[in-house]
C-alpha cells in the first residue's frame, strides 16, 4: 500500500494552475546497474494521468480516480460509493477466513492469523526523520529522511523541497486538498483509514518529492531502489485526462 499512496499523494501534488509536468519513475537494479521504467505521470490543472510499467492507466479529475481496462474498453469510477463496496466486500472476506480459521486447532489457527493479517489490530505509525545528510540524485540535491513504519526502519527517501522543483506553484496547497480527499475516501475502509492518515502526514513533513527511494527489510537496505528519471514541465493535452471514447463504466467485479 505504501506505494499506492506514495505515486498518488506525491503525484497530485505536482498539480499546478499552469504548465503541467511529466515525470518518469524507473526502478533501479541495485546489483545489475540495469533500470527499467517503473511509471509515468502526466500532472496539470489538478488532474492527473498515472501509466505503469505494464502500459494499465489510472486518472485522477475532480477529486475521483478513474482506473481503465484497455482489454475491454471499460473503467471503474473508484469514488466514494465504489470505496464503500470495496470496504463491504473486504469485511465479508475477513468474517469468512475467521470463520473457516476457527475451525483450526489453536497453534494452526494463530499461525493462519498471523499470514491473514487478521491479528492486526489497526495500529500503523509512520514517522519521518531527517537525518541531516545530504545527497545528489542526477544532479539534484536532496535531503534524506529514514521512513519508519511501526518503529521500523521501512524506506530512506533523498527528498528535493517542492520549492526547487519545476512545476512548483501551490504544490503544497494542492497536495494538502488531495490528501484531505482521498483520507475521507479511506475512512469507508477502517483497515485502512489510520494507514493511509499516517503515511500522508508523512509526505507533509518531508515538504517534498522523494527522488530515490530504497527500501529497507529487517534494518537492511533492498537490492533495488525507485529514482525519478525524468522530471520537467510542459503543457498536457486536455484528452490525457478524459476518458477514452467509446469505453463504458463497470461495476468494480466481484472478488477484486
Amino acid at each position: 500500500m505504501k506505494r499506492i499512496v506514495l505515486a498518488l499523494a506525491g503525484c497530485v501534488a505536482l498539480q499546478t494552475a499552469g504548465a503541467g509536468v511529466y515525470v518518469e519513475l524507473v526502478e533501479h537494479d541495485l546489483v545489475t546497474q540495469r533500470t527499467a521504467l517503473l511509471q509515468k505521470m502526466y500532472v496539470q490543472g489538478g488532474s492527473g494521468r498515472f501509466v505503469d510499467e505494464e502500459g494499465r492507466t489510472s486518472i485522477i479529475k475532480n477529486s475521483t480516480m478513474y482506473i481503465i481496462d484497455d482489454s475491454d474498453r471499460t473503467y471503474i469510477e473508484f469514488d466514494k460509493p465504489t470505496m464503500q463496496l470495496l470496504a463491504k466486500r473486504i469485511q465479508e472476506a475477513r468474517d469468512q477466513d475467521r470463520e473457516q480459521i476457527a475451525k483450526l486447532p489453536p497453534d494452526q489457527r494463530a499461525q493462519m492469523e498471523r499470514e491473514l493479517g487478521l491479528d492486526d489490530d489497526g495500529t500503523h505509525t509512520v514517522e519521518a526523520i531527517d537525518t541531516g545528510v545530504s545527497d545528489k540524485v542526477d544532479g539534484r540535491t536532496c535531503r534524506v529522511w529514514d521512513i519508519k513504519r511501526n518503529d521500523k526502519l521501512d524506506d530512506q527517501y533523498c527528498v528535493v523541497g517542492f520549492t526547487q522543483l519545476p512545476g512548483n506553484e501551490n504544490l503544497q496547497a494542492v497536495f494538502a486538498s488531495f490528501a484531505k480527499v482521498f483520507e475521507e475516501m479511506a475512512q469507508s475502509v477502517p483497515i485502512l483509514a489510520g494507514a493511509m492518515s499516517n503515511e500522508f502526514d508523512a509526505l507533509n513533513k518531508v515538504n517534498g518529492y522523494p527522488m530515490r527511494i530504497r527500501p529497507y527489510e529487517r534494518g537492511k537496505a533492498g537490492l533495488t531502489e525507485t529514482l525519478v528519471k525524468v522530471w520537467r514541465e510542459e503543457s498536457i493535452a486536455a484528452s490525457m485526462f478524459e476518458i477514452p471514447a467509446g469505453y463504458t463504466r463497470k461495476v468494480m467485479p466481484a472478488g477484486q
